[in-house]
């Protein structure tokens, strides 16, 4: 089958972390079988539009760099840009899906059903939604594609019922990002032989993943158990009002900020910890939770949109967001009661639910009944 995936945001050499979640899967589908070819759109040509080839096995990336135009001719330009794709490079194996994710790119991927009656499959991720950062005539717009799609899914069950409303009655599957299969082919988390017991977080440094409450739940924990650490990998816009918490805690010498980490070490530094937490505000997934399952982590998170297809007895604990006492809380338990939580376990939960073989066969048995249609 061959699938054409149109993002609405993509890894750059500047930013690789920016949708590598959809390089992901685009990348995992590759390997299952299926031929594959990603269309990110780039506005950032000097003049008009040009598109860049990368092969790799059975995924060939055609990057569409573009200069913006007036009105609605940035449009027009972009949907003439592929179109030419399809019907030059692409003529001799037309591919049977388009696979958008999120809504901003349904667009174009209409106007390709429209001049060559390819099916249109739908990915939701985005936290915009619950947030209300989407404006009345955006939501019409949303509506309009959402409604237009052959099938929809969200990346969670929380996720669903927030774009319910837009979908005009159409069934929304829920399928979740994937886990990367280096997190589950490095083996399991190691003891060190440290005497401490570690922590760790993953995720970009702004208010919306919490870490602020984390820290404040650290330092009250850390009272109690004082041969705890922490470490956080990221970076962003609030990591020096964070650091600055916390010297104010008290607890800089037990927190490590690592900064940016790249994702091939991400899994070396979850195996090195014994726990994985994120108080995250909003989340529609947070695919840094099954990371950290694969390496034989146990979660604990805040009651986002995902935490009830995540968490577990076996798995973790879920608290009320914007609830430190209800976090250290928490904390406290897991830490005191961590042999209830077995490595092994949470790592095959996880490759049941969340590997690559797990999401590429439900995206497959999605596609095949659209084509069959």
């Amino acid at each position: 089958m061959h699938i054409l995936v149109l993002p609405s945001w993509y890894p750059t050499d500047e930013d690789p972390l920016k949708g590598s979640f959809f390089a992901e899967q685009a990348a995992a589908l590759s390997r299952h079988g299926h031929r594959v070819s990603v269309t990110p759109l780039y506005a950032d040509a000097p003049s008009g539009v040009f598109v860049k080839e990368r092969r790799e096995g059975a995924l060939t990336e055609y990057a569409v760099h573009y200069a913006r135009l007036p009105m609605h001719l940035t449009y027009v330009r972009i949907v003439g840009a592929l179109c030419k794709l399809l019907r030059g490079e692409l003529s001799g194996a037309r591919p049977d899906i388009i696979h958008v994710h999120s809504f901003q790119y349904v667009k174009y991927a209409r106007a390709l059903r429209l001049l060559f009656g390819i099916p249109i499959v739908v990915t939701e991720h985005v936290t915009w939604f619950e947030r209300g950062m989407l404006s009345e005539k955006k939501l019409r717009r949303i509506t309009r594609d959402f409604t237009a799609a052959d099938a929809l899914i969200a990346v969670s069950p929380g996720l669903r019922e927030q774009i319910r409303p837009y979908c005009g009655g159409k069934e929304i599957h829920v399928i979740p990002n994937l886990v990367n299969e280096r997190f589950f082919s490095g083996g399991l988390r190691t003891e060190t032989g440290d005497t401490d017991f570690g922590l760790v977080s993953v995720g970009f440094l702004d208010h919306k993943k919490g870490f602020d409450l984390l820290l404040r739940a650290f330092a009250a924990a850390l009272v109690q158990i004082p041969a705890i650490r922490l470490t956080i990998c990221g970076d962003g816009g609030e990591r020096t009002s964070l650091e600055a918490l916390a010297r104010e805690l008290g607890i800089e010498k037990r927190v490590s900020f690592l900064g940016n980490v790249p994702r091939e070490e991400v899994a070396r530094v979850l195996r090195e910890n014994k726990l994985f937490v994120l108080p995250s505000r909003t989340e529609t997934f947070g695919v840094v939770y099954v990371e950290a399952m694969a390496c034989g982590l146990p979660i604990l998170m805040t009651k986002t949109n995902a935490w009830e297809m995540l968490v577990t007895p076996e798995t973790g604990l879920a608290v009320e967001g914007e609830n430190v006492p209800a976090l250290t809380a928490a904390l406290l338990d897991m830490i005191r009661y961590y042999d209830r939580y077995d490595k092994e376990r949470i790592a095959s939960l996880c490759r049941e639910r969340f590997s690559e073989e797990a999401v590429v066969g439900r995206l497959t048995e999605l596609y095949e009944g659209l084509i069959k249609k």
